[in-house]
């Protein structure tokens, strides 16, 4: 019987461990009709937002603030481009749009990434239904440890300036597994706890991701990417970082109540908001 429990034990624990190697690939048309490229005043920096309904896009609120996360873009300058998975040549499917009012959740802390989020209402919407634009479907179901997931970003694959026909900046995904909350938080340096309204997932290499990337859980859109941080080598006189991170996103369905307050309202972000003050 002792026997059986500790071999039980061991399977679970390298189970735990398993991790199947990061793949980043580039996507194809219908995977991901949802995802659309964010473009900010921010020089050189596509955010990645995800289409709730045909008037409002979700990202995080690092992506619709300024380099020192004190003060919301002007929505009139903020684009939204859906039906497209590659900056060039434009596809007949692609709509743009331009933002008409961007809502960041009150309670957004640049210092801890809480309750990274934020709405960006379109000044017109995008004409749906559409071959290549379709609304998110979010997930409500808890998802399990070891669950396989994607998450997508935009990324130029480096190495490739031979092949000019690889440089385009692209849509692309790749894949994840989800990790024990506890685990992780176990590694970070600096807090020792995760929100129960995180995900913290694991990677064999490093992918560049940026706040507001979706991750995806069986095609249902799960949560958004918050922050990433590098687990200290232990063994070591001095911890040092390890090449693999640790990638922290919110859960979407905590945040249902606040999405659809966001659909419905009437008044604008207070005058001179920023995440500091308030």
């Amino acid at each position: 019987m002792v026997k059986c429990v500790l071999l039980c034990l061991l399977v679970g624990l390298i189970g735990s461990q398993a991790q199947t190697p990061t793949l980043l690939r580039d996507t194809i048309w219908g995977e991901f009709p949802s995802v659309v490229r964010v473009k900010t005043p921010r020089e050189n920096q596509f955010c990645l937002g995800t289409v709730i309904n045909s008037n409002h896009v979700l990202t995080s609120a690092f992506c619709v603030l300024s380099y020192d996360r004190m003060r919301i873009f002007p929505a009139r300058l903020v684009r939204v481009i859906g039906g497209d998975i590659s900056v060039t040549p434009a596809a007949i499917t692609r709509q743009t749009r331009t933002g008409q009012h961007i809502f960041v959740h009150e309670d957004y802390r640049p210092h801890t990434y809480e309750n990274n989020l934020a709405i960006i209402r379109l000044a017109e919407p995008f004409h749906l239904p559409s071959n290549a634009i379709e609304e998110a479907v979010i997930r409500m179901r808890i998802v399990p440890e070891q669950h396989p997931c994607d998450v997508v970003t935009w990324y130029r694959a480096p190495g490739t300036e031979g092949n000019p026909s690889q440089e385009i900046p692209r849509q692309q995904a790749f894949n994840v597994n989800i990790r024990n909350r506890d685990v992780c938080a176990a590694e970070r340096r600096t807090e020792f706890t995760l929100e129960e309204n995180s995900l913290c997932t694991y990677t064999t290499t490093t992918i560049g991701v940026v706040q507001g990337d979706p991750m995806f859980c069986d095609g249902e859109l799960t949560s958004i990417q918050s922050y990433v941080f590098l687990p200290p080598v232990t063994g070591q006189p001095q911890p040092q970082p390890q090449n693999q991170p640790n990638l922290v996103s919110t859960q979407v369905r905590f945040y249902l109540h606040w999405i659809h307050t966001q659909l419905n309202r009437t008044q604008p972000m207070p005058g001179g908001w920023n995440p500091v003050e308030y």
